[in-house]
């Protein structure tokens, strides 16, 4: 019996529609039904092939009729030809001949959340039926090249979201893919331990790419929301001291590490003296932190990359949070401006000068004076996305913060504070400001379902400015201008190449011109005819060209091996060199048990360095200058290996070993140099090189890691222990002896609960102390008839002692409710709840008589802190 199904009007009268085709397992019949409504078109065909074919799946999304008609007809041995507009005919194959080869085709498509419509960077897509499996790229877009067109059952998962189970088709138009939230019920019995990494990091040993979700739980000192203080809790990073310095990771120097924000470096991300930084994790959509082994997209440091994408902005409604703490308050807005285009802002300010005032008028003895004690911190970050096609996505980013100290007090301070609020003729002023500005534009472009190609260009700058007037009496007066400017001027091109099953390969090309600008406008008045002035410029320009590529080889179901090379040259010098990179992945029990292994080689061009001789300018400011004839690059070489192990549904347990030989670096010639004067000795690349020795370290470690999800309770502990060693040659060291931030041993363990309006937490760290220089002699030298001889100590061996164990525990306790309609948290931060007085540095001095006196720098007692959060 001969069928006609269709709908009213002519043929070809229905104009183009958007169809979308969800069907699984259902008879052929139904699915046709679903087609011919949805696209208006008459199907003609006999009852008897319909009726015997077998049932169909398809997921179709696209406005041809005649591939959603192959989508629903694939292994059905049927097929669809047109006959005229809007009418098609269903035949058998089998009655023309011999069956054609199957056509290929990619099954490609885009990953998204379900809700704010932001690209899930790293979400897995397995097809059971091939053991096959590939993840998204940093856009979302994953493509699976070369099968049979057909459909597919596959499964799509990402961490913190619930995985859909769905059918893909090969040969049907790119896919989009939405993936639900997943909320863990505070209540639960137990749920399923959560991946440290995305799937397409697994591969790399060392990564450490946790969802932000997850990193705002941890926590964090003053309640900000701060990705660094977040990662501190992940084994081998810690900061370069009690709550201020940078991160040191494995054991390697602060400047040894990258930032980059949307593609841009950022060469200072610290506020508040390095209290706080400027990566705020409400604002980031993912993060990745590499340490040691780098993907060879990256380079340019010896320890570790911090990659951070800004949230694109919510596609579905304007939301956002505002949140006050006991140093700032920030917002954060998102939302859509049309279908095609979102926006995320964020803005944050510290407050306390706006409390306790910055100027402050007063008199004594009819003398009157206007004082000044003002800082203030800040941060305004903003990303629009424009998607105008599946194939096209733009966006724009900008980000600019920093730091102001203004002071004006009497020259001779003391522990009195009600002291410094008076009229002096003997004062210092001081007005320092410093910060980061960039603007990143990138534009990711699908030319076909087997190239995906991402073009970035940016313009990142720091800026110090320091401003001093000192009058240490009634004739002298020192007064100094300084600026330290650098400016990186960069363009990248990456292409994902999707070659087969088996090859996935990453090319790109980079090329970055820095600026590097430092002046200097001193005077020096010692008396009204004794003037001595100080001019000082230096420059420095250089160009850096990059080019790699890596191949992620996936040989079988449990193996994935990533090689890569990284070709660079920088200008000055004219340096040139090739790093390979080698990682791979064993999944030796699936679901259970995988171990991983990595090495390769870097290169870092630029340094960062200060005047350690003087307390009249590099005060606050970074200065960082380039490798050229004399100043060689810093080269390392590292190797690392480890295993995750999974033996219960809810932990996660992990081991890492790493070793790290660097080369090259620069070590101060005085590790215990402090300011000694107000002349230094200039802002000079070479005077300032002086201070300077080259040399080499090395580092090696263990790592564990432990991880429970039960429900309510979420439990982390780490345990890094290692050692962190240099010496130089050219200091006559040779020995290697404990770097400045050395430690052997390190604890921490983190537990919290949450119920439905409760959140409380404890954590705790426990390390070995800090190293420290002890002298081991004392000398007295000058005449007998001097009524001051100059006293000093004597240290043969830097860092040949150790400051006492540091042991810390903090206390957290929140409270869900309702404000205006809105959802609201107020949370209470006991930092060091047990008031321990850890001895965070150590200074000897000569006694007057005989000896030496100690001096204990004690970090910070109990501190009760606080947040409020809203969201909007």
């Amino acid at each position: 019996m001969l069928l006609v199904v269709g709908t009213a009007g002519l043929p070809g009268s229905v104009a183009a529609q958007e169809l979308h085709i969800n069907a699984t397992d259902v008879p052929l019949r139904t699915a046709l039904d679903e087609v011919r409504q949805q696209a208006g078109i008459n199907l003609v065909f006999a009852d008897r092939l319909v009726e015997a074919a077998p049932r169909v799946s398809c997921l179709y999304r696209g406005t041809d009729a005649a591939a959603a008609l192959a989508c629903v007809l694939s292994g059905t041995n049927l097929r669809a030809n047109e006959t005229r507009t809007g009418q098609f005919v269903l035949v058998a194959t089998e009655a023309e001949g011999p069956e054609p080869p199957p056509l290929r085709a990619s099954m490609a498509g885009f990953v998204t959340d379900a809700v704010s419509g932001e690209v899930l960077p790293g979400a897995h897509v397995y097809v059971a039926s091939l053991e096959r499996g590939t993840v998204t790229n940093e856009a979302g877009y994953f493509a699976l090249p070369a099968l049979p067109v057909g459909p597919y059952r596959a499964r799509v998962s990402y961490v913190g979201y619930a995985p859909e189970d769905t059918v893909l088709t090969a040969g049907a138009p790119v896919t989009l893919l939405a993936l639900q939230p997943q909320e863990v019920q505070a209540e639960a019995l137990q749920v399923d331990a959560r991946r440290s990494e995305r799937s397409d990091l697994a591969v790399l040993p060392g990564v450490v790419s946790t969802p932000t979700r997850e990193l705002e739980q941890l926590p964090s000192f003053s309640g900000e929301s701060d990705l660094f203080q977040a990662l501190q809790w992940m084994p081998g990073i810690q900061r370069a001291g009690e709550l201020t310095g940078g991160l040191v990771v494995r054991g390697g120097q602060s400047d040894h590490n990258l930032y980059l924000l949307d593609g841009a470096p950022v060469y200072h991300p610290w506020h508040a003296f390095n209290v706080v930084s400027t990566f705020q994790t409400e604002t980031f959509k993912n993060m990745s932190l590499y340490r040691d082994a780098f993907p060879a997209e990256h380079g340019g440091r010896l320890s570790a990359v911090l990659d951070a994408e800004m949230r694109d902005g919510s596609q579905a409604a304007l939301q956002g949070v505002a949140a006050l703490s006991l140093l700032s308050g920030r917002v954060v807005l998102e939302g859509p401006l049309r279908d095609d285009l979102s926006f995320m802002v964020a803005a944050r300010r510290s407050y306390i000068d706006q409390i306790a005032g910055s100027r402050h008028p007063v008199e004594q003895g009819g003398v009157r004076d206007t004082l000044r004690t003002g800082y203030f911190f800040y941060d305004l970050s903003a990303k629009t996305t424009y998607r105008p096609s599946t194939q096209h996505r733009l966006s724009l980013s900008y980000y600019g913060g920093g730091d102001h100290l203004d002071l004006r007090l009497p020259f001779d301070l003391s522990l009195d504070f009600s002291s410094w609020l008076r009229p002096a003729d003997l004062f210092f002023e001081l007005d320092h400001n410093w910060g980061n500005q960039l603007i990143s534009a990138r534009h990711q472009y699908l030319p076909s379902d087997r190239f995906f190609v991402t073009t970035t260009a940016y313009a990142s700058g720091y800026r110090a400015r320091e401003r001093s007037l000192i009058r240490p009496s009634e004739v002298s007066t020192i007064t100094s201008a300084y600026d330290v400017r650098l400016w990186d001027l960069g363009a990248k091109v990456d292409v994902d190449f999707y070659a087969s099953l088996d090859h996935q390969v990453r090319t790109g090309l980079r090329v970055r011109r820095h600026l590097f600008d430092s002046t200097l406008d001193a005077e020096l008045q010692r008396s009204p005819r004794a003037v001595e002035t100080l001019e000082e410029d230096s420059q420095a320009r250089a160009y850096e060209l990059t080019a790699y590529a890596q191949d992620t080889w996936t040989p079988g179901p449990r193996w994935t091996i990533q090689p890569g090379i990284r070709f660079s040259y920088f200008s000055g010098g004219r340096h040139a060199h090739v790093r390979p990179r080698l990682n791979a992945r064993y999944v030796a029990l699936p679901g259970l048990l995988s171990v991983k292994a990595g090495g390769g080689l870097h290169v870092q061009y630029l340094h960062r360095l200060r005047d350690r001789s003087t307390f009249l300018y590099d005060l606050v400011s970074s200065r960082w200058i380039p490798s050229d004839e004399e100043v060689r690059p810093s080269t390392s070489r590292h190797v690392s290996a480890g295993l995750e192990l999974q033996p219960l549904p809810w932990l996660r347990l992990g081991v890492e070993g790493y070793a790290r030989r660097a080369r090259h670096i620069l070590i101060p010639r005085d590790e215990l140099q402090r300011p000694a004067g107000l002349n230094g000795g200039g802002i000079d690349t070479g005077a300032l090189l002086g201070q300077y020795a080259p040399g080499e370290s090395r580092a090696y470690g263990l790592e564990l890691l432990a991880t429970a999800d039960l429900g309510a309770w979420q439990l982390r502990a780490t345990y890094h222990g290692g050692r962190s060693k240099s010496r130089s040659r050219g200091l006559g060291e040779e020995s290697f002896r404990p770097t400045r931030f050395d430690v052997p041993r390190a604890l921490r363990a983190t537990v919290q609960r949450e119920t439905d309006r409760w959140i409380w937490g404890l954590s705790t760290e426990w390390r070995n102390g800090y190293p420290t220089t002890v002298p081991e002699a004392r000398f007295v030298l000058g005449d007998v008839l001097d009524d001051e001889p100059t006293r000093f100590l004597h240290r043969p061996e830097v860092n040949n002692g150790r400051l006492p164990t540091y042991w810390r525990t903090d206390l957290s306790l929140g409270y869900r409710f309702g404000m205006l309609g809105a959802p609201a948290r107020v949370q209470l931060n006991l930092f060091n709840v047990f008031g321990r007085r850890n001895i965070v540095s150590r200074q000897y001095d000569p006694a007057p008589e005989a000896g030496v006196t100690v001096r204990n720098r004690r970090g910070f007692p109990l501190l009760p802190l606080f947040e409020l959060h809203v969201e909007l």
